[in-house]
This record gives structure tokens, sequence and C-alpha cells, in this order.
């Protein structure tokens, strides 16, 4: 179950270009400083190791990925990176039960 705390941006095991991205539900003022710290994030990891992979399961997490591609791609274009954006399905583990998640890749292009 969510709550109202947001954590910080999360990068998983040793996978060091993967960020887990949450959303709180019917949350709007709260998401904008998260979705700028998310977007930062996105630019640090690709400057790093060029690619960037983002899970994100929910309608909010999706939506604050949405928002913070937005922002990181202008961000990323201005420093004459060329990328592509691509996703696919991804299935994670919540409490021991499986949900359904979106895994967004940013990659070189």
């Amino acid at each position: 179950m969510l709550d109202d705390k947001k954590p910080e941006i999360s990068i998983t095991g040793n996978d060091e270009a993967l960020l887990l991205v949450s959303g709180s539900k019917g949350s709007k003022d709260g998401d904008k400083d998260y979705v700028k710290k998310l977007a930062n994030a996105i630019v640090q990891v690709y400057n790093k190791h060029d690619e960037v992979r983002l899970r994100c399961v929910g309608a909010a997490a999706n939506n604050n990925f949405i928002k913070a591609y937005a922002i990181a791609k202008k961000e990323l274009l201005k420093q004459g990176h060329k990328f592509r954006p691509d996703w696919d399905f991804t299935t994670v583990q919540f409490d021991g039960e499986d949900k359904t998640g979106i895994l967004f890749e940013i990659l070189p292009d």
C-alpha cells in the first residue's frame, strides 16, 4: 500500500543504471519536487552510464516518469546527447505478490 511519504530516488542492487520510480495516488503538488529530483537523477545516471532504466509500477509512478523524462530530455539534448526511449513490461514482487509494471529505458542512439 502506498503512503504519503516520498522515498528518495532508489537505485536497486548492482544495477547502477536502474532507478525505481514511485508515485502517490491522488498526489498533485507533492510530486513536483520528486519529479525534479527524478529528472536530475535521469540526467546524472545517463551521463555516468550512457543509459538509464526506470521501473514504474502503477499509474502515479508512470505519470511521474513521463514528467521527469520531459524535463530530463531537454537537459540531455542541451548537453548534446543523442538518445532514444524504449519500454517494455516487467514483473516485480511486492509483499510476495507479482505486479506488472513498465520498464522504461533511455538508450544511446
